[in-house]
């Protein structure tokens, strides 16, 4: 399956590989500093600095097996920090949000503070076909409205 481009050619792909790079650093430093931490520090270490993925509202057109390794190497940090084999486990058991619930979360905080701005300049914006139609506006709806098929 090919890459999706836009118009430009650009993606998304090169910025999610780079907080890929960076998450992976971040987690083998908290791995081997604070491995024999208890499961409250480890967990505190993880929310702040695992938490925050840059600019990954922004992402519209990329590779799906792009995000993807960006969520596995989320949840390979969470596993490994915390000992444990399987990552859903690791999450189910200490109640911290995987990277698809960390978006979400994200998204709707995002498009909260748009649609209730009184800001004139964010009002021009959110009324703009380019807001309405676009492809960041769709991929939050997208994370925000999943469908289910039974």
């Amino acid at each position: 399956m090919g890459c999706v481009m836009s118009e430009d050619g650009m993606t998304d792909d090169d910025d999610i590989n780079t907080q890929t790079t960076k998450l992976f650093v971040v987690g083998n430093t908290l791995q081997r500093k604070f491995s024999y931490c208890t499961r409250e520090v480890k967990m505190k270490l993880f929310s702040s600095h695992c938490y925050s993925i840059y600019c990954n509202l922004s992402w519209s057109r990329f590779q799906v097996t792009t995000l993807n390794r960006l969520k596995v190497c989320h949840n390979d940090i969470l596993k490994r920090l915390m000992g444990l084999s399987s990552s859903s486990l690791a999450f189910t058991r200490n109640g911290v949000n995987n990277l698809d619930v960390i978006r979400r979360h994200s998204a709707f905080s995002l498009m909260s503070r748009v649609e209730f701005s009184a800001n004139s300049i964010i009002t021009s914006v959110r009324q703009s076909s380019a807001y309405v139609c676009g492809p960041i506006q769709q991929r939050w709806l997208g994370l925000l409205f999943v469908q289910n098929v039974w």
